[in-house]
């Protein structure tokens, strides 16, 4: 499993040693590397993407409404007593 032509040739199954090894040969880097990539690999790429971007939007979501925001609360009960002051 340590040559890189088995990392290359191969399309199945592939590990991150896989993908070191068809980076690196006895030499150093590769300067010249080929990414093949499949319309599966595209479909998980952008299903993954899309997941991470919905889940971050989630997140941010909830997070905003889980904490109140104080200053904007205090800037709400100040304007309502000025309303209050001007409508006595």
């Amino acid at each position: 499993m340590n040559n890189p032509s088995y990392a290359k040739d191969t399309m199945a199954n592939r590990r991150p040693k896989d993908y070191i090894d068809a980076l690196v040969d006895k030499d150093g880097l590769r300067t010249e590397v080929t990414v093949r990539l499949t319309t599966n690999t595209l479909i998980k790429l952008v299903t993954a993407l899309l997941a991470a971007g919905v889940g971050i939007t989630l997140i941010a979501h909830l997070l905003k409404n889980a904490f109140p925001n104080r200053q904007r609360a205090e800037n709400l009960r100040l304007l309502h007593e000025i309303k209050k002051a001007i409508h006595s």
